[in-house]
């Protein structure tokens, strides 16, 4: 009779465990249980960011059983470049990588943003999914003014072009679109943004205060009667250290905005400062007594003078210096705008690459006139050239500067 009871126990245990596990996997399917872990990378300083992941996402991901990891890429440098890293293999457009990107494990899906919970929702709760898949939505509406009926969402998987909803559509339409098989193919902007860099970089390179400087150089060298090795060389050295100053000037700001919140807005600022900049020297043309002038400042150009008629090593490393920090206001708000369009992309050595190119294309000019060095007379020729379309040259650096904003802000960003 006792052995009974024990038996009779036994059973009943093993009927309430059954029962137990049946419920508990029940609820993981229901709850789209196949997702087991959740890296958010995020911006420690953004307010609004931390009330949404720890009022809304977290606490629902949670819910749903994942084990949910932070990490803070703004305090902690490593950090970055896991994201980047993360980023760059699953081949996400910079113009859809957000302060916040959640990771359900490691990339099967990614939300970008502040993604409303009915369509992270809907993504864990679906039965068939391309992966990865991305949904993002990068406005912060409690701060950004948009309402919430004019605001968007996308939605992106690698080799497809990027959909657009209003908030309250659903991920289905969507779904739907991609089960039928309607979604477009990807443009490659990837491919577009070399021959930017090269065009923008040689002219940023017209540019009258490097380009007059250089004259005054070689002329100054030509006074002394020296050796053509030694005007080359001397030459050289000026371009050489001009090409590292504004690439330095690059890196800086590059690094900067990385370190920036929002992974793209640089680029945004910097098309819309470029159109300012070139707008400015438009102004100029027309009228000359604007107060606004982009040029190497006055004061600077005495002190550049003596350091390069000094005709010493030393002073000639010194003056280039200057020259290339000196030289940025006449038309470095291009620089600023590429910069932020590199950066943008997440990819410190593709960013490099780029910036390494661009400063090439900065110097080609000034290796160009070096090259004249043997011929007196070009030299003339060219200086007073130089001089007679100065003020003509930065019309048309302005009308360049305003094209090349406008096809930043249409077309990559």
């Amino acid at each position: 009779m006792k052995k009974l009871k024990i038996k009779k126990y036994l059973s009943n245990a093993l009927i309430v465990s059954l029962l137990l596990i049946s419920w508990h996997i029940a609820q993981a399917a229901e709850s789209g249980g196949r997702y087991q872990t959740a890296a958010i990378y995020y911006n420690e300083a953004c307010s609004d960011c931390n009330q949404y992941l720890t009022q809304e996402l977290m606490p629902y991901l949670q819910e749903q059983g994942l084990t949910v990891e932070l990490f803070d890429y703004l305090n902690d440098r490593s950090v970055r470049k896991d994201l980047n890293a993360l980023q760059d293999k699953i081949n996400i457009p910079y113009e859809l990588q957000s302060h916040i990107m959640t990771f359900l494990d490691d990339g099967k899906v990614i939300i970008g943003g502040h993604v409303p919970l009915e369509r992270v929702r809907e993504a864990m709760a679906a039965d068939r999914l391309p992966q990865p898949l991305l949904i993002f939505q990068d406005q912060m509406l409690g701060m950004s003014g948009i309402q919430i009926k004019d605001a968007k969402y996308a939605v992106w998987q690698p080799e497809t072009a990027a959909q657009t909803y209003g908030l309250d559509e659903p991920l289905t339409t969507y779904l739907d679109s991609w089960q039928r098989q309607e979604l477009l193919p990807a443009q490659n902007r990837q491919r577009s943004l070399l021959p930017l860099v090269l065009l923008t970089g040689l002219l940023d390179g017209i540019n009258p205060c490097a380009i007059a400087v250089l004259l005054f150089f070689v002329a100054f060298l030509f006074t002394f009667k020296g050796s053509l090795k030694l005007i080359a060389l001397y030459g050289s050295l000026y371009i050489g250290i001009i090409y590292l100053t504004y690439l330095g000037i690059g890196l800086g700001l590059f690094k900067a905005v990385v370190l920036s919140n929002e992974p793209h807005l640089m680029a945004k600022i910097g098309a819309w400062l470029i159109i300012v900049l070139g707008g400015i020297n438009i102004i100029g043309y027309y009228q000359p007594r604007f107060p606004i002038k982009l040029q190497m400042p006055r004061f600077s150009q005495e002190t550049l003078r003596r350091w390069l008629t000094a005709g010493t090593l030393p002073a000639v490393i010194i003056g280039a210096f200057l020259v290339g920090l000196c030289t940025f206001p006449c038309s470095g708000g291009i620089y600023v705008a590429i910069v932020g369009l590199l950066a943008s992309r997440q990819n410190f050595w593709q960013g490099l690459s780029y910036l390494l190119l661009y400063n090439v294309m900065f110097v080609l000019p000034l290796i160009i006139l070096l090259a004249f060095v043997g011929n007196r007379y070009a030299l003339s020729r060219i200086a007073v050239w130089q001089a007679a379309t100065a003020k003509t040259w930065k019309l048309w650096l302005g009308l360049a500067a305003v094209a090349t904003g406008v096809i930043i802000l249409a077309w990559f960003v």
